[in-house]
């Protein structure tokens, strides 16, 4: 799946179809049906009290199916994103005790070459003390090289898992981000939709003069609770992991 063609077309759609206003030519087709609809009696109050028509409910539903389609379509897309972000959190955990463990080593070993530093062996007797602390420094360096490189080696490959996690975790935010966005947009032009068949209904029908002068609904985008509900504690992880990374980043800058 091409993942950035993807991100791309869902872009596209905050600014273009239902994400637009209502057009000219859409606007006469919405006054026509408010037209006709208000001549039977649409809409008509419901017994809570609501006012509703076929119409209205039709627009209902396509909202809560194009919410439906487009946050399972992004769960689909994002499903191996998921499982990645996963993976990398617990790389991060293991290499962050790993790298720990290679430090306290390289600083327990180098201490305790440091505290050999003067220390004469056999057969140096006759050599003066700039030489042996020369001689010991060689001997120190030359031993806590593979400490020093496991030491690097784990920071990179932290360094790079902190990358890797990092970009995903931010395109997963700006994924969820941009379809909430085009789903609030598509809530927005029904909305407006609606405004336009209400006016021309409210004109035409029997019982205008106690009908609101607004059409009284509220559309809910469940499938974002829903979607969002299946990866709440990992992107709740994931989040803790990024303000940890933040902060150690914002330290060192200080140091």
């Amino acid at each position: 799946m091409n993942r950035e063609k993807m991100r791309k077309q869902r872009h596209k759609k905050v600014n273009t179809g239902k994400g637009k206003k209502v057009g000219f030519f859409e606007s006469i087709g919405l006054k026509i049906k408010g037209f006709c609809d208000g001549r039977k009696g649409f809409p008509r109050q419901t017994d809570e009290k609501d006012w509703y028509s076929p119409f209205m409910n039709q627009e209902v539903n396509s909202f809560e199916e194009f919410c439906s389609h487009t946050w399972s379509s992004l769960q689909i897309e994002n499903e191996e994103e998921y499982a990645r972000l996963e993976e990398l959190m617990d790389g991060i955990r293991q290499k962050r005790g790993f790298l720990e463990a290679a430090r306290a080593n390289l600083s327990s070993a180098d201490k305790w070459e440091s505290d050999s530093e003067s220390i004469r062996k056999k057969g140096e007797d006759k050599l003066t003390d700039a030489q042996i602390r020369a001689r010991r420094k060689a001997e120190k360096e030359k031993k806590l090289a593979p400490l020093k490189n496991k030491a690097a080696g784990l920071e990179q490959e932290l360094k790079e898992a902190e990358e890797a996690f990092a970009d995903i975790q931010s395109k997963l935010v700006e994924d969820d981000n941009t379809t909430r966005l085009i789903c609030h947009r598509v809530r927005d032009h029904i909305l407006m939709r609606l405004d336009v068949y209400w006016n021309s209904a409210l004109r035409h029908h029997p019982d205008g003069a106690s009908m609101p002068v607004v059409p009284m609904l509220e559309l809910k985008d469940e499938a974002e609770e829903a979607y969002l509900r299946l990866h709440k504690e990992l992107m709740k992880r994931a989040a803790a992991i990024h303000d940890a990374i933040q902060g150690e980043a914002a330290e060192k800058e200080v140091a």
